[in-house]
C-alpha cells in the first residue's frame, strides 16, 4: 500500500488553497511519536474515516520547552525531519509545524483557538491528550478547551494516557530509560526501537586493523543514549543488517570525542559518506578501558557473538 505524501506547512500563516475546508486536528508536540501519541493520531484517523475530513498533525518547532526553558537543555527523541516521516507513515494527511517563539507564546488560549485552530487549521474535531495545555501561561486547560469547542460546535477528544506496566507513557519516561541504557524499555514505549540516523565518516580505522571494521558516525543531534555496547541493527538501502555498536569515547585509546562505532556482523561494506539508521535493541555492557589490544579484541569477539545471539532470539 502506497501512502499519499503528507503535505507540511512550516507555519499556519502559510496555509494555501490546497488546504482542506474542514479537518480533524491532532494537537501536540509528538516528540518521539510514542504509543501515547499514536493513540491520539489513531483516534484522529478514526474520526477522519467517519467524517471524511483529512487529519492534520498540529505540532511546534522548536519544542516549547526549548523556547520557554532554554536552561533545561532539552534533547529530543526524534529530529524534526524524523518526526515528519513518522507522522506520514502513520497516515497523517497534513502537518502544520508552527514556529514557537515569544510572540506565539504570548497568545491567549482564546486567541490560539479562534485564530489558529478554527480560523487557519479549520478544525471540526480536535484530538489531544488529557494533560495538554496551551496558550499564554498554560491557561488553556482541557476544561477551557472543552468550553471553546462546545461554543464553536467542534468535537473534542481528550484521551487518557496510554499505560505500560501501570505507568503512563511519556517522552520524559522514555528519556529516563535511555539515560540508563534501557533500550528495550524505551522501544516498548516508543512502539519501535530508538535509533540514530547519521552519515558514516572517516575514523582512525583501528577497528579494521584488529579485524572488526566499523562504520563511524557522530550522533549529537538527539537525546544522548547512555554510553556502552549494544546489539543493534542497521537499515541501509532497504535492507536490515545485524550489528553491534559501541557508543562512547573509546577509553582504551584515550579519546574524549563521543562516537558511535557500528560493526556489521556478517558484512564488510564500503559505507563512507552513506546515511545509516542504527536501531538499538539490547544493552550488552558498559564501555570500559582495556589493558591491551588483545584483551580488547577478545571482548569485541564476545560482544559480537552475544549481539548475534540476542538479535537471533529477538527474531525467533
Amino acid at each position: 500500500m502506497t501512502l499519499t505524501p503528507m503535505k507540511t506547512y512550516f507555519g499556519s500563516q502559510f496555509l494555501d488553497a490546497d488546504f482542506p475546508p474542514q479537518t480533524v486536528v491532532a494537537l501536540g508536540n509528538f516528540d518521539g511519536v510514542h504509543l501515547g501519541h499514536q493513540a491520539i493520531l489513531g483516534r484522529a484517523l478514526e474520526d477522519s474515516r467517519t467524517l471524511g475530513h483529512p487529519v492534520v498533525a498540529f505540532t511546534f518547532k522548536p519544542h516549547p520547552t526549548i523556547e520557554l526553558k532554554p536552561e533545561s537543555d532539552l534533547r529530543l527523541l526524534m529530529t524534526y525531519d524524523e518526526k515528519r516521516i513518522r507522522l506520514q507513515g502513520l497516515g497523517v494527511d497534513y502537518c502544520i509545524e508552527e514556529p514557537f517563539n515569544s510572540t506565539f507564546a504570548s497568545l491567549s488560549a482564546k486567541e490560539f483557538f479562534d485564530r489558529i485552530l478554527l480560523g487557519r487549521a479549520r478544525a471540526r474535531v480536535i484530538v489531544v491528550g488529557e494533560s495538554f495545555t496551551f496558550g499564554r501561561n498554560r491557561e488553556g486547560t482541557i476544561p477551557v478547551l472543552k468550553e471553546f469547542c462546545d461554543a464553536a460546535g467542534v468535537t473534542l477528544r481528550a484521551l487518557p494516557p496510554v499505560e505500560v506496566e501501570g505507568l503512563p507513557v511519556s517522552s520524559s519516561r522514555i528519556r529516563s530509560a535511555l539515560s540508563e541504557g534501557q533500550v528495550r524499555v524505551a522501544s516498548e514505549l516508543l512502539g519501535r526501537p530508538f535509533f540514530y540516523k547519521a552519515e558514516v565518516v572517516h575514523g582512525d580505522k583501528r577497528g579494521r586493523t584488529i579485524g572488526f571494521p566499523t562504520a563511524n558516525m557522530k550522533c549529537d543531534t538527539k537525546f544522548p543514549l547512555r554510553s556502552g555496547v549494544y546489539a543493534t541493527t542497521v537499515f541501509w538501502q532497504g535492507k536490515i543488517y545485524p550489528s553491534v555498536t559501541n557508543l562512547g569515547t573509546r577509553p582504551t585509546f584515550d579519546s574524549s570525542e563521543l562516537r558511535m562505532e557500528t560493526h556489521l556482523l556478517h558484512e564488510d561494506l564500503e559505507l563512507y559518506g552513506e546515511i545509516l539508521e542504527v536501531s538499538f535493541h539490547e544493552r550488552i555492557r558498559d564501555e570500559r578501558k582495556f589493558g591491551s589490544l588483545e584483551e580488547l579484541k577478545h571482548q569485541i569477539r564476545a560482544d559480537t557473538e552475544l549481539a548475534g545471539h540476542l538479535l537471533s532470539s529477538r527474531n525467533s
